[in-house]
């Protein structure tokens, strides 16, 4: 049973001070009593908070979590987060220290971001859900991590979704004695890709002609990992950033298998397919590396557009 202890603020909505369950993951109620959440209190989900405020007490009717005993869901525990849809703000340092912190869902009703709310965190993916055109505090949340994120986009009004990569990068202080200043170097592409965003919006074309330099700076798997977030949700792309994508896929075919994840490889499989991607040689290594996995489906259909694209030429002799 989930246990959330809030309190009403003043415009009549409610605040989350902490919850309580046996789980690691859990999605908040859009309304307790009849009245919306809005907004997630300081400390919310950390074990760091200094004393606990005196709260309201509700009690799910839900099983979002297992067991009996109900203990406070904080700090370590925490591995995924969806927060309620009016939900406008989050308060300072809400994931101090929630060191297995992976998925944070929330909603383009979110506008403010209190101070270090992933301090101590990896943040590893959002899950961001527009209601109302393409408005949201994205670009704050990436901000706010350094490290590798992934972010689903998902259009509700439309009904289609994007997906994108934010590489990890780190910032380095070095001193330009001659001009006695400490200036500041960026490693790594994330740095710059955490820039794509223009009046709260996310720029998809900026975003995109990023890739050359990605390609060059990059670890490959980091590289198809972008390529194949925007191929197989290409909202937002140019034709020209297409070619890119394209002309990378066909120039390192060959290493293709080992950098696709799971969960994407056949819908990637069937597109390279779809838009007669593949070369001999790449279909080849391919096929190769499935037979050595023994993924018979991956296989299956390989062989398939092998013989399609690249059938065998009939032997034939002259008397």
């Amino acid at each position: 049973m989930l246990e959330i202890h809030y309190r009403e603020i003043k415009d009549g909505t409610i605040e989350i001070l902490r919850c309580f369950g046996n789980g690691d993951s859990v999605v908040l109620p859009d309304e307790i009593h009849g009245k919306t959440v809005t907004k997630i209190g300081d400390y919310a989900f950390s074990a760091h908070k200094k004393k606990e405020e005196e709260a309201d007490v509700y009690q799910a009717e839900k099983e979002i979590f297992s067991g009996e005993e109900a203990e406070m869901f904080c700090g370590h525990k925490v591995r995924e987060v969806f927060l309620p849809r009016w939900t406008t703000e989050i308060g300072k340092y809400a994931f101090y220290g929630c060191v297995n912190l992976e998925t944070l869902g929330f909603s383009d009703a979110l506008a403010r971001t209190g101070t270090g709310i992933f301090t101590g965190c990896k943040l590893k993916k959002v899950v961001l859900s527009l209601y109302h055109g393409s408005h949201s505090a994205l670009r704050d949340i990436v901000q706010d991590t350094r490290f590798l994120l992934e972010a689903d986009i998902r259009y509700m009004e439309i009904g289609q979704e994007a997906h994108l990569i934010f590489p990890e990068y780190y910032e380095e202080a070095v001193e330009n004695t001659p001009a006695r200043i400490i200036e500041n170097h960026f490693h790594g592409t994330g740095y710059t890709y955490r820039q794509c965003f223009f009046r709260g919006e996310i720029d998809y074309r900026k975003y995109d002609d990023l890739f050359p330099v990605a390609a060059v700076q990059e670890e490959p798997e980091i590289v198809w990992k972008i390529l194949t977030g925007r191929m197989l949700k290409p909202l937002g792309m140019s034709e020209y950033s297409w070619m890119q994508y394209e002309g990378y896929i066909k120039k390192y075919q060959r290493e293709m298998m080992k950098y696709l994840k799971p969960e994407d490889r056949m819908a990637f499989l069937h597109l390279c397919g779809e838009n007669n991607f593949f070369s001999r040689e790449g279909i080849e290594a391919a096929i190769s590396w499935a037979s050595e996995k023994k993924d018979t489906e991956v296989l299956s259909f390989l062989m398939d557009e092998q013989r399609k694209r690249f059938p065998k030429k009939k032997k034939t002799f002259d008397l």
